[in-house]
C-alpha cells in the first residue's frame, strides 16, 4: 500500500501545475527594509574563484521587489556547490521553505535551501534541478555530499517554485510545490548552525521568500 500511496504522490506532483506564489509573513525577502541578516559567500569543493550573488531588483519576485541571484559562477568546475549562507540566523529543529528559480545553467539547474550550516563544508541541503527532473535532499560532511532520499519531479526552469523543509532531531521532511514527496532519517550534523541558499557548478538561479522558523522539538 505504501508503494501505491508514493506513486501516486509523485504522478499528481508531476501532473499538477506548481501552485501561485505569493509574499509569506515573516518570510525574508531580501528587500532591504525587513531586517534582514548579513550573507557570507563561499564554495564547497572544486577550484576557482566563488560565485556572484546579488540581491538585484526583479519584476518576477515572489516578494517584490528583489531578490537574491546568483548572477555568475566566476569558474567551470562541475562538482563545485556556491553557497550564500548567514550564520546570524541560527536553525536546528523547526520549519524553513524557500521559494526558487533555475534561470540558466548548461550543466545544472536551480538549487534550494541550506541549513544546520557550521561552515562551507558541513551542512544539510534539499535541491530541485530542472535538468534532471528530480528533487533531493543531502547532507555535506567535511566537504563530502552523501544523498538521503530522491523523487522525481516536474520542475520547469524560468518558473518559480517552493522548496519547504521540517527537520525535528534526525527527521527531515521535504516538500515541493506543497507536495511531500522526501522523507530521510539522518544524525550526521545534530547541532544548530546557519541557514542559506545552495547551487551547483554554473546553475545561476534566483532565490526570494525565505522562510525560517525555528522550534524547540
Amino acid at each position: 500500500m505504501k508503494a501505491i500511496v508514493t506513486v501516486l504522490t509523485l504522478f499528481l506532483a508531476a501532473c499538477n501545475s506548481p501552485p501561485a506564489l505569493g509574499p509569506t509573513p515573516g518570510a525574508i525577502g531580501f528587500d532591504g527594509g525587513d531586517g534582514g541578516p548579513t550573507w557570507s559567500f563561499a564554495s564547497t569543493g572544486g577550484t576557482g574563484p566563488t560565485a556572484t550573488w546579488q540581491v538585484r531588483a526583479d519584476a518576477a519576485a515572489v516578494s517584490p521587489p528583489n531578490v537574491m541571484a546568483l548572477v555568475a559562477t566566476n569558474h567551470d568546475d562541475e562538482d563545485r556547490f556556491n553557497l550564500c549562507w548567514s550564520a546570524g540566523v541560527p536553525f536546528q529543529n523547526g520549519r524553513l521553505q524557500v521559494s526558487l528559480r533555475a534561470d540558466r545553467g548548461a550543466v545544472d539547474q536551480g538549487g534550494g535551501p541550506m541549513w544546520r550550516v557550521q561552515d562551507a563544508d558541513n551542512y544539510y541541503v534539499c535541491r530541485v534541478n530542472p535538468l534532471e527532473s528530480n528533487y533531493r535532499v543531502y547532507v555535506v560532511s567535511k566537504g563530502v555530499r552523501r544523498q538521503l532520499g530522491t523523487a522525481l519531479v516536474d520542475a520547469k526552469a524560468g518558473t518559480w517554485h517552493r522548496v519547504e523543509v521540517e527537520h525535528h532531531g534526525a527527521e527531515i521532511r521535504c516538500s515541493f510545490d506543497g507536495v511531500l514527496l522526501l522523507e530521510a532519517s539522518d544524525n550526521t550534523i545534530p547541532a544548530a548552525g546557519g541557514v542559506g541558499l545552495w547551487t551547483k557548478a554554473d546553475a545561476c538561479t534566483s532565490f526570494d521568500d525565505l522562510l525560517v522558523r525555528p522550534s524547540d522539538s
